[in-house]
């Protein structure tokens, strides 16, 4: 009789692969598996990186793996089917494998912080163009720590400042800095209360919350499992923009820089909120795959 529910099937029968004595081949669970991720809408890597996580070894090894054509067990195939599964669902990648690649460093994530984005690296990178030797810099809205642990990894002659306010990500971001970079002065308040006593500030810089109250991202992933703190400010998405420059002018010496992520489409408005506020001459930079993300003005 046939099965009529896929939750009799076998993990090698829901990988795509007929049932079998032998253990998968590991070339043949990942071809399975990308295929699947694949009609699920979802692109890139995740077989490969679900599959390493499963085996509890690197990507590299993984690979070496592959072209040898070893095989896994079923305890393996049954946790690789697991982790599958859960990604499918449409669950981040990085609250699956509980780290999350950004620059030169790995962070501890989980659901309550904000999953760090590639795009947001050019504001660190900017950032460290702007920060002078043995300067000081404050990460407004930390989340799990990306910014500022990179730029205190990168360089270590600065004095770096996180805040965040979110209760379950400065969990995140204190686990992270405690491990990463133990030398930032993590403060768990509201940024514009802690920027209030701030002053002399080489540098502000925040990838802040910047997505309209009305809009709907659109990454799934983003939708369900980013905190909602992280994601929306007023109207038109702008609200703690504004409030960074507003309480910036006082925290940031002059000759000093503020530097902000948004979206692509809101370069414009920011320029325009930071010379309102006092800023000077506000530049808009694109990411890699051309799209304006960063803006950065200087104090007088």
């Amino acid at each position: 009789m046939a099965r009529s529910s896929s939750s009799s099937l076998s993990s090698h029968e829901r990988a795509g692969l007929s049932p079998q004595t032998t253990p998968p081949p590991v070339a043949q669970l990942v071809r399975a598996a990308a295929a699947r991720l694949e009609y699920a809408g979802i692109a890139g890597p995740d077989a490969r990186l679900l599959l390493s996580h499963a085996l509890a070894c690197t990507p590299g090894r993984l690979r070496m793996l592959e072209a040898l054509g070893e095989t896994v067990s079923e305890e393996c195939a049954e946790r690789f089917e697991q982790l599958l599964t859960r990604r499918i669902a449409r669950e981040p990648l990085q609250h699956i494998t509980g780290t999350a690649a950004f620059r030169n460093i790995e962070l501890e994530v989980g659901p309550g912080a904000f999953v760090p984005r590639p795009e947001t690296e050019l504001l660190v990178e900017l950032a460290l163009e702007c920060l002078p030797e043995g300067g000081s810099v404050i990460d407004a809205g930390t989340g799990s720590g990306a910014i500022a642990i990179s730029i205190a990894t990168e360089r270590p002659d600065a004095s770096v400042a996180a805040i965040e306010a979110s209760p379950a990500a400065f969990v995140w971001a204190k686990r992270n800095v405690l491990r990463l970079a133990p030398g930032i002065r993590l403060v768990h308040d509201l940024f514009e209360r802690a920027l209030a006593t701030t002053s002399g500030l080489d540098v502000l810089v925040s990838n802040p919350p910047y997505v309209p109250h009305a809009a709907i991202p659109r990454d799934v992933e983003v939708f369900l499992h980013d905190p909602k703190q992280a994601l929306y400010s007023g109207p038109d998405g702008l609200d703690a923009i504004r409030s960074l420059a507003a309480v910036g002018t006082r925290a940031v010496r002059s000759g000093g820089s503020i530097l902000l992520e948004h979206a692509e489409h809101q370069g414009a408005a920011v320029r325009e909120i930071l010379l309102d506020a006092g800023w000077r001459g506000p530049v808009t930079s694109p990411d890699l795959t051309g799209r304006d993300r960063v803006t950065a003005a200087r104090r007088d």
